[in-house]
């Protein structure tokens, strides 16, 4: 089960990093120092804040944070939200970093 919320954490950790690299605001210092409960209403609002149109996937993004958070707290997960939780952390952690502008 600890590997569960490894698993979660890590995977919620790649989505954070690619939320952060593409926001790029002022306002990532303050976000990064923030409990992952808090992170997980500020991190889809940022995003959707940058790019409206990822305003229909804000709600499974804060879901994505609140397992993951619900994981730390209790250091254990119910395998199907882990699964399903690092599994939709991965896939729109792909769609974010397509975001980036192309050098």
């Amino acid at each position: 089960m600890t590997a569960l919320v490894t698993d979660i954490v890590s995977a919620t950790g790649q989505l954070e990093a690619a939320i952060l690299d593409v926001t790029a605001t002022s306002s990532n210092i303050l976000i990064c120092s923030k409990p992952m409960k808090e992170k997980a209403k500020l991190l889809p609002q940022v995003l959707v804040e940058h790019y409206p149109e990822l305003s229909l996937i804000e709600r499974e993004l804060r879901g994505v944070f609140e397992a993951c958070s619900a994981a730390i707290d209790r250091k254990s997960v119910n395998p199907v939200v882990a699964k399903a939780a690092i599994s939709i952390a991965e896939e729109y952690r792909q769609v974010i970093e397509e975001l980036k502008p192309k050098n």
